[in-house]
């Protein structure tokens, strides 16, 4: 009998994969649907609203003409590419944008998270300070996700410029480490742990689900590179359709990540060193 709640589940953990996409599927959808307004506004505003100066056609020029003639390394003023400051200002303005939208999509993990537990009842997890629906407002609930949000933010913030760096150099071992990285703030956010027990807690609860973890957000990827697929084609008809059209699928692919974390990290709570072990080892949730 175990046997076959322990498929079940595994299957039910392939066929939900659709539910990671339905990232209005959020109490009355109220709180998604304002953070995704909110978020595409954000990206929006690097298009419409520029900080600084968008014109990267002078440094353009530089890597073909260096690509064209090496030497030209060797003089003191073609040596370095010709950026200006707001060329400089219109980077952070970037950055900042995606940025601050990969902050909404961890705070929308982290409301996803404590809404499930609500629902079904699990009151027995961290501080169980739950966002939605509004009787759950209550300034203690809320005080310690909005503490808990500030300390990822300064946290994120701080790691910001070496991740880049890291991303730049090693982007093959970014990519090993990053479906267990995802799952520190889950683990964190949840309230289940404290900030330096998150790390450790973060590698044993991802025991089992690496692969799956990967095939998951392999997928969703997909998904992405789809859809920008497709504004690109539409970019060439209209191309002012692309301002609008890339930041919505970058504020969608964002969340329904958000929403697979926090899908996923829910499931491994439940079913502790993966599917696979749920059949081999028996065991009753505490």
């Amino acid at each position: 009998m175990f046997l076959v709640c322990a498929c079940c589940k595994i299957y039910a953990m392939n066929y939900s994969f659709i539910e990671v996409f339905k990232i209005d599927k959020l109490g009355k959808g109220i709180f998604s649907k304002i953070l995704f307004a909110i978020l595409v506004l954000i990206g929006c505003s690097v298009y419409f609203t520029p900080i600084g100066d968008p014109d990267f056609s002078g440094i353009y020029t530089w890597a073909y003409d260096v690509a064209q003639d090496y030497t030209l390394l060797l003089n003191p003023t073609t040596s370095l590419p010709p950026i200006t400051t707001g060329n400089i200002l219109y980077a952070i303005h970037m950055l900042a944008a995606d940025f601050l939208i990969i902050m909404g999509a961890t705070l929308y993990m982290a409301v996803c998270i404590r809404d499930y537990r609500m629902r079904h009842g699990i009151k027995d997890a961290g501080d169980s300070g739950y966002l939605i629906p509004v009787r759950y407002l209550s300034f203690p609930s809320l005080g310690n996700l909005t503490l808990r949000m500030i300390v990822i933010f300064c946290f994120s913030l701080v790691l910001t410029i070496p991740g880049i760096v890291f991303l730049l150099y090693l982007f093959l071992i970014f990519i090993i480490i990053l479906p267990c990285a995802v799952m520190f703030p889950a683990c964190y956010l949840s309230g289940d742990t404290g900030f330096g027990r998150s790390f450790r807690e973060t590698v044993k609860i991802t025991r089992g689900y690496y692969m799956i973890n990967v095939r998951n957000m392999t997928l969703i990827m997909m998904v992405y590179f789809i859809l920008r697929g497709l504004a690109q084609f539409i970019a060439g008809l209209l191309p002012s359709s692309s301002y609008v059209l890339l930041p919505v699928i970058n504020v969608f692919t964002a969340l329904s990540l958000g929403r697979y974390v926090a899908m996923v990290y829910l499931r491994m709570r439940e079913m502790p060193g993966g599917p696979l072990n749920a059949i081999r080892t028996p065991h009753t949730r505490s």
